[in-house]
């Protein structure tokens, strides 16, 4: 073999490697904007939670249809749903969307108003569906402030968390199957001075 030869052949290897490395780091790159797009679509579940909770808070025909479309989207049929009142007690508990949309109506039926915000939300990817959309699971904590007005005696405010565990459906995407709100703090204060 001539030095010429030799040094194509070497060159030829060279180039294998960087490509193999080029290869590698595309993948984990590819990886990475996959679990970024996934944490955001996640997030993004209990955004439009906290709305459709709004809605249905409104109290009217329409905004109770608009709630319950986004709960039955954020959410697997066979959503587990809980709620504790800072206590040792879980004073309420939902099975499915459609439960949970009676719940929250019921719950919020005195009120004129209502704004859930959504802090801080960690989430963290136990795995990423596969190439069929099968698989995908994860966990979203997120920090609540709902204001919650009565029309002419108090202002409740209740602070909290959301526990949430998530998994991947084929043809809808990333869904809530099992939410727990924990009561952290609250006050209710008088409207009258």
């Amino acid at each position: 073999m001539t030095v010429t030869q030799r040094f194509m052949q070497g060159l030829a290897i060279i180039g294998l490697g960087i490509g193999v490395a080029i290869n590698s780091a595309t993948a984990i790159a590819n990886d990475d904007v996959a679990r970024m797009v996934a944490t955001q679509q996640i997030e993004y579940l209990r955004k439009h939670y906290a709305r459709a909770t709004d809605q249905i808070g409104t109290n009217t025909e329409e905004g109770i249809a608009s709630g319950r479309a986004v709960y039955q989207r954020i959410f697997t049929p066979d959503v587990k749903i809980s709620a504790s009142n800072g206590g040792e007690t879980e004073p309420f508990r939902a099975e499915g969307p459609e439960a949970w949309v009676q719940v929250a109506a019921s719950a919020l039926k005195s009120f004129d108003a209502t704004q859930h915000l959504i802090g801080t939300q960690i989430v963290s990817i136990d795995s990423l569906p596969d190439d069929k959309g099968q698989g995908g699971h994860a966990t979203m904590t997120s920090y609540l402030q709902a204001w919650h007005s009565d029309p002419d005696r108090v202002l409740d405010i209740y602070i909290g968390t959301y526990h949430d565990k998530v998994r991947y459906s084929p043809g809808v995407g990333w869904q809530i199957y099992e939410m727990h709100l924990e009561k952290v703090s609250g006050e209710v204060t008088s409207k009258s001075h």
